[in-house]
C-alpha cells in the first residue's frame, strides 16, 4: 500500500548491501531509527532488540538461586520472569513485526490498532518497521525475516508471487487510496479522453500505474496509447498548467489539495474508492510463509486484528483521525483528514473482505495484470489466485 501519499523523497530500489534507515514504532508512537544494513538489523527478542535479557537481571537471579538452593528453595517462576523483564511471556503474547509507512494515510488501520489495543486483545505484541514505499525494500525485509507481515498495495505482490515469493494474502485492509485526476483545461471529461494523452506519476514503477493501466484498458483506452511521465508529486498541478501532462495519479493528501485549490480546473476522473474499482480492496494483509509454518495461530490473530481495526476505521472516523494525526503529524485540519479517510472503503464488503470474497478481489486484479501483459500468458489466474490467497479465518 502502501503508496505514500505524503510528499517525501523517493526511495530507490535496494539490495541487502545497502544501508537503509529502518525505524521501529512502539505503542506510544515513539520511533527509533536503525541505520543498519538490512541483513544486520536487530530483531525483536534477539540481542540488541526489545527482548534482550539484561545482564544485571541475570546476575540478581543467579544470586537468589545461590542463596535459596542450599535450603531446597527455588525462586518462583513469576519472580524469575519479572527479573528477566519479560511481561510478554507471562501474558503469552506473540511477538510480531509488521511493515508499514506511518505517513501513508490509507494505512491508518495499523496505527489505530496500536492505539486502541486491538493487537493486545488478540494476544499480539506488534512492532512496526518502516522501510519506505519502495517495493523491493518491502519484499526484501519479508524475505530476510526482518518482518512477519505487511499491509500494502495488492498490485505490489502479484508479479513476485507469480515467481514464487513466499507470502500468502489473507485479507483485504481497505480500498480507495489512489486518485486519477484530470484537467478540464486540457479537454478531459471522461476516461476515454485520455487516449493519446500524458499522465503524470511520481514513480513509474508504482503499483498505481498498474492499477490505472488495468482500469483504462477495461474502459477502452489501450495502455500503449498513454504516455506516462514522471514528476515529483507536489508539482503535478504546475505540470498541468505548463501543458506537460493532461492528468496525473496520486494519493492523499496531495491529490486532495490539488483538486481543492484548483478552482474547479482539476477533478477526480477515477479512483479505487468509487465506480468499478471501488468495489475491490486495494491494500491487503500479506503474511510471510515462515510465520504461517512456524506460528499459524499468530497469523490468524493478526488477520483478525487487522480486519477488526479496518471495521473500526469505517465506523468511527474520529478515532481514525486521532490515529492519523498521532502517527503522521502534519499541518492538516482534522476535518480534512476525516474527509480523506471517509473516501476510503474500509467496510467488510469492499475494504476488508476475507475468504471467498477476498479471493474474488485478488482474481479481478490477477486477470487484469494478465490482460495487460504483466503476468505471463501461461499463468492460470484461477489456480494462481487459489495458490496465493489463504482463507485463514475459516480454516483455523
Amino acid at each position: 500500500m502502501p503508496y505514500n501519499p505524503f510528499p517525501s523523497r523517493r526511495t530507490s530500489p535496494c539490495s541487502a548491501a545497502h544501508h537503509i534507515p529502518f525505524t521501529e514504532t512502539n505503542e506510544s508512537g515513539i520511533m527509533t531509527s536503525y541505520p543498519h544494513q538490512i541483513g544486520s538489523l536487530p530483531r525483536v527478542g534477539s540481542a540488541g532488540g526489545h527482548g534482550t535479557v539484561r545482564r544485571r537481571g541475570l546476575l540478581r537471579l543467579g544470586m537468589v538461586a545461590a542463596v535459596t538452593a542450599p535450603f531446597g528453595l527455588r525462586p518462583s517462576p513469576a519472580s524469575a520472569a519479572a527479573e528477566l523483564g519479560a511481561p510478554a511471556i507471562l501474558q503469552g503474547r506473540n511477538k510480531l513485526t509488521i511493515i508499514w509507512t506511518p505517513s501513508s494515510l490509507c494505512n491508518v488501520v495499523i496505527g489505530l490498532a496500536q492505539r486502541q489495543g486491538i493487537y493486545e486483545k488478540h494476544g499480539l505484541d506488534v512492532t512496526t518497521l518502516n522501510v519506505g514505499s519502495d517495493t523491493s525494500a518491502i519484499l526484501e525485509a519479508l524475505a530476510l525475516g526482518k518482518a512477519d507481515a505487511t499491509s500494502n498495495f495488492l498490485l505490489r505482490f502479484l508479479k513476485p508471487l507469480e515467481a514464487g515469493f513466499d507470502v500468502k494474502l489473507t485479507a483485504g485492509v481497505h480500498g480507495g487510496c489512489s486518485i486519477l485526476i484530470g484537467s478540464r483545461d486540457a479537454g478531459i471529461e471522461k476516461l476515454q479522453d485520455l487516449a493519446g494523452k500524458r499522465i503524470g506519476m511520481s514513480d513509474l514503477s508504482s503499483p498505481m500505474k498498474l492499477l490505472y493501466e488495468i482500469h483504462l484498458r477495461k474502459n477502452g483506452v489501450p495502455p500503449d496509447s498513454i504516455t506516462w511521465r514522471q514528476f515529483p508529486a507536489d508539482v503535478f498541478p504546475l505540470a498541468v498548467q505548463k501543458k506537460e501532462i493532461e492528468a496525473f495519479a496520486d494519493g492523499h493528501p496531495t491529490a486532495y489539495y490539488a483538486i481543492k485549490r484548483s478552482n474547479g480546473r482539476l477533478f477526480e476522473l477515477a479512483s479505487n474508492g468509487t465506480g468499478e474499482l471501488g468495489q475491490y480492496t486495494c491494500c491487503v494483509l500479506a503474511v510471510s510463509g515462515k510465520l504461517l509454518r512456524e506460528n499459524r495461530p499468530a497469523a490468524v490473530a493478526l488477520t483478525r486484528a487487522m480486519v477488526e481495526a479496518s471495521k473500526m476505521v469505517d465506523r468511527n472516523n474520529s478515532l481514525a483521525v486521532d490515529a492519523a494525526q498521532h502517527y503522521s503529524p502534519r499541518q492538516v485540519k482534522p476535518e480534512e483528514i476525516g474527509e480523506m479517510i471517509a473516501s476510503y472503503p474500509y467496510d467488510e464488503v469492499r475494504g476488508c473482505p476475507t475468504g471467498e470474497a477476498f479471493r474474488k478481489h485478488v482474481l479481478y486484479f490477477a486477470q487484469g495484470l494478465k490482460e495487460t501483459g504483466i503476468l505471463k500468458p501461461s499463468t492460470d489466474v484461477v489456480k494462481f489466485t487459489n495458490r496465493i490467497t489463504l482463507d485463514i479465518l475459516s480454516t483455523s
